[in-house]
């Protein structure tokens, strides 16, 4: 069985109260007790060492899980933002193609119906006019 400094020092501890208590008031008796204040100093500064690694790993993993956390997020955001991409430029590509679909079918029925090869009615020659790509 493997003791560890803390079992060692809580049992000479115990053996200490056990011993002072038999020992004869004096100087014998003082040196017990200050050997057993000594001994419960020692427990309590080790059990703030202890207090304080748990504390610092306590904070580590924090960290740790923290910088995951971090790092679940900005993958997320890089999805969205990819998704976003894809959308914008879907509806740059639909804001070209649409009217270009518009305009060919219009001016393929409008040929259909001039095929004298002028425009003589007047709807499909004021189309004509808007349908093309020129700035006014």
């Amino acid at each position: 069985m493997v003791q560890t400094s803390k079992m060692l020092l809580e049992e000479e501890i115990k053996e200490l109260i056990k011993s002072i208590s038999s020992l004869s008031a004096g100087d014998e008796k003082t040196a017990g007790i200050n050997n057993l204040v000594k001994l419960y100093n020692l427990k309590i500064e080790e059990t703030k060492a202890e207090e304080e690694i748990l504390k610092v790993t306590l904070a580590e993993e924090e960290r740790v899980r923290a910088a995951k956390s971090e790092e679940e997020l900005k993958k997320s955001q890089l999805s969205e933002q990819k998704k976003d991409r894809y959308f914008r430029l879907g509806i740059a590509v639909a804001e070209i193609i649409i009217p270009l679909g518009f305009y060919a079918v219009w001016m393929d029925r409008g040929f259909k119906f001039e095929e004298s090869g002028t425009f003589t009615s007047t709807t499909f020659r004021g189309l004509f006019n808007r349908f093309r790509p020129t700035k006014k």
